[in-house]
């Protein structure tokens, strides 16, 4: 009988640390996206950082979204299909030509200058 009010006494706890830890990822990974989500009013800034009335205004939507069962990031792509690409801090990986067209430009532009000296030293 003492054994299975030991085992109680410390099931309970563990289960207490457990939900409240459940329920803090939930908002830990909401304060994390809010950091992604850009805020339009402001100049670089995203809604986690902004005190403006949109940023709070839609920190309240994605709240309820997520807290109805809406995945983030099934949420991400209704922001972006309301708001556009420039909502997001996060571009979508569709873009890599676009990101890595400075970098080739750089490549060009040295392999360039690379023969060029090369072709002055032998002259």
């Amino acid at each position: 009988m003492k054994i299975s009010k030991s085992i109680y006494k410390l099931i309970i706890p563990i289960l207490v640390i457990h939900i409240s830890t459940i329920s803090f990822a939930g908002v830990n990974e909401l304060n994390d996206y809010y950091k992604t989500i850009r805020c339009l009013v402001c100049e670089g800034q995203s809604i986690q950082e902004s005190d403006t009335e949109f940023a709070i205004n839609l920190k309240e939507q994605i709240q309820k979204k997520y807290s109805s069962g809406i995945s983030i990031e099934e949420i991400d792509q209704e922001l972006i299909k309301i708001y556009g690409e420039e909502i997001s801090f996060n571009p979508p990986k569709n873009h890599i030509l676009l990101w890595g067209m400075p970098l080739i430009v750089l490549i060009i532009i040295f392999i360039f200058i690379r023969n060029k000296i090369r072709f002055f030293r032998r002259v």
